[in-house]
C-alpha cells in the first residue's frame, strides 16, 4: 500500500475522532446531560437483533486479482453495508421529521465512516458499490421511535465490528474498524440512548 493511502486513512481516522469529541461536547452543552458514565455502560445485544441484511455482499471473488482473502473482503462489505444502512435510515428520519437531533449530526458522521471504508476498497483494488439502502430504509412514526431503533442499530454495528476484528490481521483495516466501532459505541449510542429515553427532540 502506498504512503499516500496510509496518510489518507490516518487523516480520516483523526477526523472521525475529532468529530466524535465535538459531537459529545455539543450534546452535553445543549442538553445539560452528563454523559461521562454512559459511554462505559456494558450493553448486551438484544436477543431478537441479528446482523443486518447485506445488499452489497454478492462479490465475485474468483475474478478478484488483489491481495485480500475472501474473509477480508466479506468483512469490508459487511462493514460498508452497515454504514450505508445507517446513513439511509438517518437520512430518512431527517427527511420525515425536519432534521431532528441527534440524527442531523450523526448522519454526517455515518457518511464519513462510509468514505473511510471506501478508501480501503480503493487501496485494495475493490470496486466500491453504490448505497442500495437509499430510498429503501425503514420509516418510523416518531423521532422517539427512531431513536430507540437507533440504539438497537448502533449495538448491532458495535458487535459487528467485534466479529470483523477476527477477519483480518492487516493493521490498516483493523485501525479503521476500531475507530468506527469506537464512534458507534462512545458517540452514537449514548446520543440515541438519551433521545430514546425521552430526552431528545420530538
Amino acid at each position: 500500500m502506498s504512503n499516500k493511502a496510509l496518510i489518507f486513512i490516518f487523516l480520516a481516522i483523526l477526523t472521525l475522532t475529532a468529530c466524535g469529541q465535538n459531537r459529545n461536547t455539543a450534546f452535553t452543552q445543549n442538553e445539560n446531560i452528563p454523559i461521562a458514565n454512559e459511554s462505559k455502560k456494558v450493553m448486551e445485544t438484544p436477543k431478537d437483533l441479528k446482523e443486518n441484511e447485506c445488499k452489497i455482499c454478492d462479490f465475485d471473488f474468483a475474478n478478484y486479482k488483489g491481495e485480500l482473502k475472501k474473509e477480508e473482503i466479506d468483512g469490508l462489505l459487511l462493514a460498508l453495508n452497515d454504514e450505508y444502512l445507517a446513513t439511509a435510515i438517518y437520512e430518512q428520519v431527517n427527511k420525515d421529521f425536519a432534521n431532528p437531533r441527534p440524527f442531523i449530526n450523526i448522519v454526517q458522521a455515518e457518511m464519513k465512516h462510509a468514505d473511510t471504508l471506501k478508501a480501503l476498497f480503493v487501496n485494495y483494488k475493490l470496486n466500491v458499490p453504490e448505497n442500495p439502502w437509499l430510498g429503501n430504509a425503514p420509516k418510523y412514526t416518531s423521532v422517539a421511535e427512531a431513536c430507540k431503533a437507533g440504539v438497537d442499530a448502533e449495538i448491532v454495528n458495535r458487535d459487528l465490528y467485534t466479529k470483523l476484528f477476527k477477519s483480518t490481521t492487516r493493521e490498516d483495516i483493523l485501525t479503521v474498524y476500531r475507530a468506527l466501532q469506537r464512534a458507534s459505541e462512545e458517540n452514537h449510542l449514548p446520543a440515541f440512548e438519551r433521545c430514546g429515553g425521552g430526552k431528545g427532540n420530538r
